[in-house]
């Protein structure tokens, strides 16, 4: 498992989210995570996973698993909501 800090820069403004950190195999996984689970809640995050920019943080703790993350549902660890 892996960790990617997501940013975007699409929708800015009160009550939207500019970023987040999830867990996710890779980084096109990672792209695709919605801050709510919810890509029809473009009114909090950008419009589609193309305008989420990528960044790997590096490998997450191993007990992760142990604590509900999986692979099989991508995890956000935190957010930042304006």
């Amino acid at each position: 498992m892996k960790l990617y800090l997501l940013t975007q820069d699409e929708n800015q403004g009160d009550e939207v989210f500019d970023s987040c950190v999830v867990v996710a195999e890779d980084e096109d996984a990672a792209r695709n995570v919605h801050p709510f689970g919810d890509w029809d809640r473009v009114d909090v995050w950008c419009y589609e996973p193309e305008g989420v920019t990528a960044t790997y943080l590096g490998e997450a703790r191993k007990d992760l698993e142990k604590a509900g993350f999986s692979l099989k549902v991508n995890n956000v660890i935190c957010g930042s909501f304006n």
